[in-house]
C-alpha cells in the first residue's frame, strides 16, 4: 500500500509541474519557426498542423481557439487524455499487482 501511495504522490507532483509548464508556453510564436516537415517540403499544411497550439489552447480552456487551430482536436485531445491516464493507471496500480505476485 505504501508503494501505491508513493506513486500517487509522484503522479500528482509530475502532473502539476507539467500543467504549470504547459500553461506558460506561448501559443503564438512570431517568426518562421515551423517544425512541420510535410509543410516545409510541400508547402501545404498536414492534418496535424496546429495541433500543439490547439492542445495548449484546450489546457487554457480556450476551446474556440483550439478548434480554430485544428478541428481534429475534438477527437485527438480526448484520446490523448485517456491514453495518458491509462498509462499512469498501469504505472500506479498494475505494477504493484506484479510486485505482490
Amino acid at each position: 500500500m505504501q508503494l501505491r501511495t508513493n506513486r500517487v504522490i509522484i503522479f500528482i507532483i509530475i502532473n502539476l509541474l507539467l500543467l504549470i509548464i504547459l500553461y506558460f508556453i506561448p501559443i503564438s510564436v512570431t517568426g518562421k519557426f515551423d517544425l512541420c516537415i510535410y509543410k516545409k517540403i510541400t508547402g501545404n499544411e498536414c492534418w496535424n498542423c496546429g495541433m500543439t497550439r490547439a492542445f495548449l489552447s484546450v489546457m487554457r480552456l480556450d476551446f474556440r481557439g483550439a478548434f480554430e487551430y485544428n478541428k481534429n482536436v475534438i477527437v485527438v485531445f480526448p484520446l490523448t487524455a485517456v491514453l495518458y491516464t491509462y498509462s499512469w493507471y498501469k504505472y500506479i496500480v498494475r505494477r504493484e499487482e506484479k510486485i505482490n505476485e
